[in-house]
């Protein structure tokens, strides 16, 4: 069904004290083979109890000054962060909740209600998940990240499902900064 499909529009923001100001042009994620179980459990209720809504982002991080930005591979679930930092010792990721959600209606033509569910995340904290420092001073720079279901809540990480990825290009890539966090808006769109 929504094989090979962009399913959404992320844009990055520089988060200041007052103000998420835009980095770059919004970009369109690619949707994981990992979207197809949680929506099937989200339209059967969740009969085994877990939680299959969005309520995370990992954003990826990087610390050698210079990010290529790679292909995605819709198979790509929790293995590829469990290794992220094994194939390069500068890349790790923070796993943050979503801070807020926003619905919209796209076109009150088609849809009687909202079609379009926008998310919102910031980095938060001075470590990765693998250990490696996220901060202005270790030169982090965010050039990706997932739309994540925490299944087992938001303490446990070992059953998230990976929804949607994304890369930034170069030009969108958010450094970290001195007394600011990065912040990313996700727009999950029908098209």
């Amino acid at each position: 069904m929504f094989e090979g499909r962009k399913f959404g529009v992320v844009q990055g923001y520089q988060v200041g004290p007052d103000h998420w100001t835009p980095v770059g042009d919004p970009i369109r994620n690619t949707v994981m083979y990992d979207w197809a179980p949680a929506v099937s459990m989200l339209l059967r209720n969740s009969p085994d109890g877990k939680q299959y809504h969005v309520a995370g982002m990992y954003l990826e991080f990087d610390n050698s000054g210079t990010v290529t930005p790679a292909a995605i591979d819709r198979d790509e679930t929790g293995s590829y962060y469990s290794n992220l930092n094994t194939s390069d010792p500068d890349k790790d990721y923070l796993r943050v909740p979503i801070i807020a959600t926003a619905g919209s209606n796209s076109d009150n033509a088609l849809f009687v209600a909202d079609n379009v569910a926008t998310f919102y995340a910031q980095t938060a904290g001075t470590t990765g998940i693998h250990g490696e420092t996220f901060s202005d001073v270790a030169g982090s720079i965010v050039y990706g990240g997932a739309l994540v279901a925490f299944r087992n809540g938001e303490g446990d990480s070992s059953g998230d499902l990976i929804l949607a990825r994304f890369i930034f290009p170069v030009p969108n890539q958010l450094a970290k900064v001195a007394g600011s966090q990065c912040g990313v808006t996700w727009a999950l769109t029908h098209d």
